[in-house]
């Protein structure tokens, strides 16, 4: 488990990196609709100072329906100068340890993905469509847990 206190700088520097909104016209309706809400992660090191994380989500549904929308915000973090060099980056599964341990960048991101679902499902006319203000757990199994 990181120490992200260690071997990142406190700022944060928070975007919103894309959002994409279609409109499905299914040929045939169906009764119900199930929905679907996909979450990733993607860590990059942008270069020897900077990490760029990643986080997107999806909604979909099945059958193909109402509409598919997907957002993505990012944050670049810098590494701190002193202590970055104890670690190959290079081998570290990094959007797997920010998924396990970094609830204080991952809750940001994941929030505003939330607010920003609510708020373009609902301008569709219909009720907004309310997702996890976070990560949620069960996303993590039991082995990677421990």
């Amino acid at each position: 488990m990181l120490d992200f206190g260690r071997y990142f700088l406190p700022e944060q520097h928070v975007f919103l990196e894309n959002i994409n909104y279609e409109l499905v016209r299914p040929e045939k309706r169906t009764g119900q609709l199930k929905l679907n809400c996909k979450d990733t992660i993607v860590a990059r090191i942008l270069d020897p100072l900077r990490l760029k994380i990643t986080f997107n989500r999806a909604i979909s549904f099945e059958p193909e329906g109402l509409f598919y929308l997907s957002v993505s915000f990012s944050s670049i973090l810098r590494f701190n100068p002193e202590t970055k060099d104890e670690i190959d980056w290079t081998k570290i599964d990094l959007a797997g340890e920010f998924r396990k341990n970094g609830g204080f960048l991952m809750h940001n991101l994941a929030s505003r993905a939330s607010l920003l679902v609510a708020q373009i499902s609902s301008a569709s006319g219909q009720p907004p469509i309310i997702t996890a203000p976070g990560v949620p757990r069960f996303l993590i199994s039991d082995e990677e847990q421990n």
